[in-house]
This record gives structure tokens, C-alpha cells and sequence, in this order.
């Protein structure tokens, strides 16, 4: 540190440690003052008194944790200190190494498993069905296929009528990602754990936590702002409308998808205007959200933006658009 900034410093931390009131702008200006860093450190000095400080989303932080505060014992068993968890959509195929392609017909998809996809080669009907386990098996659970074709590194799944795609594509994804996929070892992503232990255990319903999960909305690094946004999904309207439509813009894809995906969530008739901007996005997983989010409160005067994604480069994006249109949630 500046040897400037040292006498501030020190008057922050005196500042602390007093019985005075201690702010979250208290928070922001000791973390200016200090500056960027790394680690982590609990050290206990007293009795059941454990001082903590280090850096947490990319800002110096203090805090002092006492045994046997049963208000301490109450916030950690408070459900917003969860990252938000829903049921499996289609727009968690995107985060899947199976690709959806389009078909030779609007019955067909293909699915690009990649070169590590088991089982023999070929085209099979629900008549001939062959001698592969996997592909008795997706005629067993689907009554929808009429063929399935085997080729190096791709599935291949017609139906009988296209209309059925939106209600079995994610379990037909599934039972391919599962019977023709190999277990690969994906690379631990360290920094994204790092932010789910520092930012995703926070609580939104405490004042210093919700600031710290705001500040970190706007840190340096893309993991901790992908968790920060998520976190914020069951936060108070007008304290996300601004993270939010900033996060819209973010460079990193995984940000962007993180928060239209809490927004879709959160379906709330004041996003309207995100949903819509977001139907633009470069990215499908992103337009596949925003389409699930105006589904859930009305296409009203987006239709014609919704319309447009029918015929959309991404074969669940269109089925979104449909389902929207025809007051229906995606899948």
C-alpha cells in the first residue's frame, strides 16, 4: 500500500474495531484503500472469536464470526443463502457437449455426439430395430420415433409428426447424451468454485452480503459476476434492474446467460423490456431465456420479435418462440 494510504488505513480499521456503526460504504472505502489482492484468512482471537479478512469478489473484506450467536445460526439456515435451483429446461442443454442440428426434414434432428459416440453404425426403424441396447431403448421409452440413424459421431432421431419435438426433445437429449456419450473428465473451472464458496453462500436479505453480491456484479473477473447476477434472482426489483440490464451487455457469454436465465426465473412483468433486448443476443441460450421469460408473463406487444425467432438458426430457440406464441411454456 501507498505509504499515502497507510494513516487512512489505519483509521478504517480503528474505525472497526470501535463501538461505532460500521457501513457498507464503510466496506467499499476500506476495500478502495487496500486495493486488489488474493487470499484468505480466519484467525481465532478470542475464545469462540474468529476475525476473517482477505479478499472476497475481488474486494478486501473484514468480518468477525462469533460460536454460538444464534442469529448467525439463523441466517445460515436461511434459504437465501442458496444459489437458486430449478428443474432441468432445455436451456441447460446449451452448458451440455451434444449439439442439436437440424435435420434433413422438419421431423428429423441430428445429434452431434462427437467422435467418442458408441454403438454400431446404421439406420434402424421400430420394425428393424437391430441389435443395439441404445436404440431399442429409445424406441422403448419414445413412442414419437419412427427412425433412428447411426453415423460417425452423430445421432440421428426422426419422428413421426415435427409437432412432437416440444414436448420429448429434453428427454430425448438426455437418453442420447446419456447412451451414446462417453464420461469425459471436464477441468474443474477453480475461479467459478472460488466465487460459488465467496459470493454464492451470501445472503441477499442481508444488507452488507446484498452489497458485497452487487459489488461483485462489476468485478474484474467473469465468474464472480456470473454468480453475483444468479444470486441476485430472488433480490427486491428495484435493486436488480440496474446489475441486471448491465449484465445484458456483458462480454462474456456465460455472464449474459446467467442473468437473462435468473430473469426467466424470476418472470417478472418489469423485464419485459430486458426480454425483449435479449432476444437480440448473439448468443441462443441467451434468446432461449428471454423467449421463456415473455412466455411466463405474455407476449403482448413482442409478438412480431417473437415471431421472427421461429425461424431462428437454433432449433430450441424456434420451439420457444412457438410455445410462446401459443401461450405455452417452453420446455
Amino acid at each position: 500500500m501507498p505509504i499515502t494510504l497507510v494513516d487512512r488505513a489505519r483509521s478504517q480499521l480503528a474505525r472497526f474495531f470501535s463501538d461505532g456503526p460500521w457501513t457498507v460504504e464503510d466496506d467499499a472505502a476500506l476495500s478502495g484503500l487496500v486495493g486488489p489482492g488474493e487470499g484468505w484468512t480466519r484467525d481465532e482471537i478470542a475464545p469462540g472469536v474468529t476475525l476473517a479478512f482477505g479478499w472476497r469478489g475481488g474486494s478486501f473484506r473484514l468480518d468477525v464470526e462469533a460460536d454460538g450467536d444464534p442469529e448467525a445460526e439463523t441466517v445460515e439456515d436461511d434459504e437465501s443463502k442458496r444459489m437458486p435451483v430449478h428443474e432441468r429446461t432445455l436451456g441447460d442443454t446449451f452448458e451440455d457437449v451434444v449439439v442439436i442440428e437440424t435435420g434433413r426434414n422438419p421431423t428429423e434432428l441430428r445429434f452431434a455426439t462427437g467422435p467418442g459416440t458408441t454403438g454400431g453404425m446404421g439406420r434402424f426403424t421400430r420394425e428393424e430395430q437391430g441389435s443395439s441396447a441404445a436404440v431399442a431403448g429409445l424406441f422403448r421409452e419414445f413412442d414419437q420415433i419412427d427412425v433412428v440413424r447411426i453415423d460417425s459421431g452423430v445421432v440421428s432421431i426422426e419422428l413421426n409428426d415435427a409437432v412432437h419435438w416440444h414436448d420429448i426433445l429434453l428427454e430425448v437429449f438426455d437418453a442420447i447424451n446419456t447412451a451414446y456419450v462417453k464420461p469425459r473428465a471436464i477441468p474443474a473451472d477453480r475461479q467459478y468454485e472460488r466465487a460459488l464458496q465467496e459470493i454464492g453462500t451470501m445472503s441477499i436479505k442481508d444488507p452488507r452480503d446484498l452489497a458485497r453480491i452487487l459489488d461483485a456484479v462489476t468485478s474484474p473477473d467473469a465468474a464472480y459476476r456470473r454468480v453475483a447476477v444468479a444470486k441476485l434472482e430472488n433480490a427486491d426489483p428495484l435493486v436488480v434492474q440496474k446489475p441486471w440490464t448491465r449484465s445484458l451487455e456483458d462480454s462474456s457469454r456465460a455472464v449474459r446467460r446467467a442473468a437473462i436465465r435468473a430473469m426467466a426465473h424470476a418472470a417478472r412483468p418489469d423485464l419485459r423490456a430486458m426480454f425483449e433486448r435479449a432476444l437480440g443476443d448473439k448468443d441462443a441460450c441467451a434468446r432461449y431465456y428471454a423467449l421463456r421469460g415473455i412466455a411466463q408473463i405474455g407476449v403482448g406487444r413482442a409478438e412480431q420479435s417473437v415471431d421472427r425467432r421461429k425461424r431462428d438458426d437454433d432449433v430450441r430457440v424456434r420451439l420457444a418462440a412457438q410455445a410462446a406464441l401459443e401461450n405455452r411454456l417452453p420446455k
